[in-house]
């Protein structure tokens, strides 16, 4: 027998935490232990339980013979299995494209950038849609982005907007020499790995943008908990949380 029951639908959109900083700085440990802790404040009400959004999810939209040669080189896989003929073809999902020579506030080198093909980032926009219809449906989210371009911090915060979602943002600082020594040890899986020169380019990228946090915090000086204490306590002082 069909269950003929209405869907019951919270009254009120949700809140959508918005976490970004560049690769390597901590996000991810961050929103992981930040949505942990907020559960823990619900203490068992789904009314004001948090779900966890990243912009890795988009990683699983996309077939892996779909990925770089870059990537999997850097995994020690068969690249003769990828659609891609030869790097920067135009048929990869993504390329890790060298910006040695770019303007930023580091320079030097390795500097290396992360850049989608046009379905990719069509792909990206329904990432960032989905999670509207999160917020309209009441769902509180705690999104893990990385926010390295002025288009892709435009449509996320406006989409969250659209769906009448309160936004609360956070920026994840994290030192150079940190951000570079977590890069050059990320080996604990394959989906980690990351290539030399990415950590770099993608802080000065970040902070190019006009993503304005309600609050900082800096992974290198505080743990993850500090950082977590942190946040829940602006999100009191705002009057987000009660």
């Amino acid at each position: 027998m069909i269950d003929q029951s209405p869907i019951l639908v919270p009254a009120r959109p949700g809140l959508a935490i918005v976490v970004s900083g560049a690769s390597s700085s901590g996000k991810s440990r961050l929103c992981g232990a930040l949505q942990v802790r907020l559960t823990e404040l619900a203490d068992g009400d789904p009314a004001v339980a948090y779900a966890g959004v990243a912009f890795d999810d988009l990683a699983a939209l996309i077939a892996t013979n779909l990925y770089p040669h870059s990537f999997i080189g850097l995994q020690g896989g068969d690249v003769d299995d990828l659609v891609s003929r030869a790097p920067h073809d135009g048929r990869a999902a993504w390329e890790y494209v060298d910006e040695r020579d770019a303007e930023g506030i580091h320079g030097g080198q390795p500097r290396v950038r992360v850049v989608l093909n046009p379905t990719t980032r069509l792909m990206l926009s329904g990432v960032h849609r989905g999670w509207g219809e999160h917020i309209g449906l009441g769902t509180n989210l705690v999104v893990d982005h990385f926010l390295q371009e002025q288009d892709w911090v435009d449509e996320c915060l406006s989409t969250l907007s659209d769906a009448e979602a309160t936004v609360f943002t956070v920026g994840v600082e994290c030192s150079l020499d940190e951000l570079e020594r977590r890069e050059a040890t990320r080996s604990d899986g394959a989906a980690e790995v990351r290539p030399l020169g990415l950590a770099r380019r993608s802080d000065e990228l970040c902070r190019a943008t006009t993503f304005a946090p309600d609050v900082t915090v800096s992974t290198s000086e505080q743990t993850t908990e500090e950082s977590v204490e942190l946040i829940i306590a602006s999100l009191h002082t705002s009057g987000h949380l009660t």
